[in-house]
């Protein structure tokens, strides 16, 4: 008992080492047990919601979709939530966190050092995954007359799916690391995540797009029908169906069977592979470069400013959390904002009367740069995040002899150089890509160079925003970086929700036909007065804010 207690106590620090602390806070306006109880309420009732609406939706769907097929797809679709959700979680607790050199001094055990670490990473998934399962599939057994076993399986399937996922991602994982070398660079390791993120994505909004085709009730009975044929592939989904259909006893002992050798294999791999897979990631690698007489003596001189911008990017890149919500989402936008959209049948190109006319193409541009610069900026934690990231170490960076000027534009400069890259580039790519297409009239590209220069600006805006927000409340104490890693801040939802309604008002804009009297008139003298605005927004912005955040930082040294 008091091995287990030492266990919950290392699962709670290690819970707020990696950025999710306990609900609730000494300052807050009710004390922290209040907090969870609301929390727990509120979790309740929307559950209690979700089951209302599923107990109520039930005798729609019985005509179309059975309900074993519906359960064995609800089954299949909550095991791969909980194998995906597990997956980034591991990755995180297990290899990018550097706590092994802390935590194996201390008196705990190999074992329990692991076991804690899989409790945090596994927890949400599972407390997910539990809570859906239940919902959903006991509303629809009870509004359906399913019989006791249905209920009792049930139960039984909403811990032995999740489980089973976990197990499956750490085996994977765990695996994964040992067998091949090359991806214990983290970098490396990142950047396969995100490709294979991306690639999940597009496959969704493929099958999205081919689901639309039809009839609703065909194509959901086809989806359900589709996905319901993978059980054969996960064995224990199917005879656990077998016992909450046909009573069959057997079917539920082979799922139990199942269940377990999976996660005996998985606790097998974590104890023969991850220490010592752990352990040799503490260090990433070089770049191997030969250290010469010329880089000892310091004949190459490099400026203070451009110096404090390389120190930003090997600050930022150091970390896989940072490197996932600092660079990889500053590119990655377009695959959660614009490929699900014309995937699923949102938009057409083929509706639109090409080419397009010059108020259309200068309002759609103008629009595009705005959004673009909005998800480019809104989505990346690097400047919201920027003197957080410091530390402890901020009050030694201060007193080094380092003007606050280059210190700011240092950050500023980096967090630009990276927003630009996921906005101004994509800007000139569309409208490259709509002239060869012949959306757009040569004519009239004079507006995709407009919209990827109102992209620049809106960049710089937002961008020196988000540091005098960070300025203003710095977060220098913490215990993980990855505290601060996941975290937008308030400019950040404002600027997803405006690059929201720029997305769709651009997409507007090339639909319906604006009158072209007049046209090359009145576009010049709006683009002329919209272009004006915007740089003196910011030339304005990026004097007053280095000023003021350098005013606000003083109260910290």
């Amino acid at each position: 008992m008091q091995s287990y207690s030492k266990v919950f106590k290392l699962i709670t620090v290690l819970q707020k080492c990696n950025g999710k602390s306990s609900i609730g806070d000494s300052k807050a306006l009710i004390s922290p047990k209040a907090a969870k109880i609301l929390v727990a309420v509120l979790l309740g009732l929307l559950c209690a919601l979700l089951f209302v609406i599923a107990y109520f939706c039930a005798p729609f769907v019985q005509p179309y979709v059975p309900l074993q097929p519906l359960t064995q797809t609800t089954m299949i679709a909550i095991l791969i939530f909980s194998f995906m959700l597990s997956i980034k979680n591991l990755v995180n607790v297990l290899y990018a966190a550097d706590d092994l050199s802390v935590l194996l001094p201390m008196p705990f055990s190999a074992g329990q050092i692991v076991l804690a670490k899989l409790a945090v990473a596994s927890r949400f998934p599972f407390l997910l995954s539990f809570a859906l399962m239940n919902v959903v599939c006991l509303a629809f057994g009870v509004r359906l007359d399913g019989s006791a076993s249905f209920i009792i399986g049930t139960l039984l399937a909403s811990v032995l799916v999740p489980v089973s996922g976990i197990a499956l991602a750490t085996l994977l994982v765990v695996v994964i690391f040992r067998v091949f070398g090359f991806i214990r660079n983290r970098d490396v390791t990142v950047i396969l995540g995100g490709i294979f993120t991306l690639v999940l994505m597009i496959t969704y909004a493929f099958i999205s797009a081919k689901l639309r085709n039809g009839k609703s009730s065909q194509a959901a009975a086809a989806a359900v029908t589709a996905v319901s044929s993978v059980a054969a592939g996960f064995p224990h989904v199917k005879y656990l169906c077998a016992f909450m259909f046909e009573n069959s006893i057997a079917g539920l002992c082979i799922g139990f069977g199942i269940t377990a050798a999976v996660i005996i294999l998985a606790a097998l791999a974590v104890k023969a592979f991850y220490l010592s897979t752990a352990l040799s990631m503490q260090n990433t690698g070089t770049n191997k470069k030969a250290v010469t007489k010329d880089s000892l003596v310091g004949k190459k001189h490099t400026g203070v400013l451009k110096a404090l911008t390389a120190y930003e990017a090997k600050s930022a890149k150091r970390n896989p959390a940072y490197f996932i919500y600092g660079f990889a989402m500053s590119f990655a936008w377009p695959i959660l904002v614009i490929l699900p959209a014309v995937f699923g049948g949102g938009i057409s190109l083929q509706k639109i009367s090409a080419p397009i006319g010059l108020p259309n193409a200068f309002f759609a541009f103008l629009f595009a740069g705005f959004a673009a610069s909005a998800f480019a900026c809104g989505f990346n934690v690097l400047p919201c995040s920027a003197f957080s990231r410091e530390g402890a170490n901020y009050e030694m960076l201060r007193t080094m002899p380092i003007a606050f000027e280059n210190y700011y534009k240092s950050k500023r400069n980096f967090s630009l150089l990276i927003c630009s890259l996921g906005s101004v580039v994509y800007i000139l790519i569309i409208g490259i890509v709509g002239i060869c297409m012949g959306i757009i009239s040569p004519w009239h590209s004079w507006t995709v160079l407009f919209g990827a220069l109102i992209c620049f600006l809106s960049n710089i805006v937002l961008i020196n925003a988000m540091l005098l927000k960070n300025a203003k409340k710095p977060n220098f104490n913490w215990d993980s970086e990855s505290e601060i890693s996941r975290k937008l801040g308030f400019t950040n939802f404002i600027a997803i929700v405006l690059g929201t309604l720029m997305f769709v008002a651009g997409f507007i804009t090339i639909a319906i036909p604006l009158p072209a009297q007049s046209a090359a008139m009145i576009v010049g003298i709006a683009a002329t007065a919209i272009l004006a605005l915007t740089a003196l927004c910011a030339f304005v912005t990026n004097r007053r804010a280095i000023k003021k955040a350098q005013a606000k930082l003083m109260q910290y040294e």
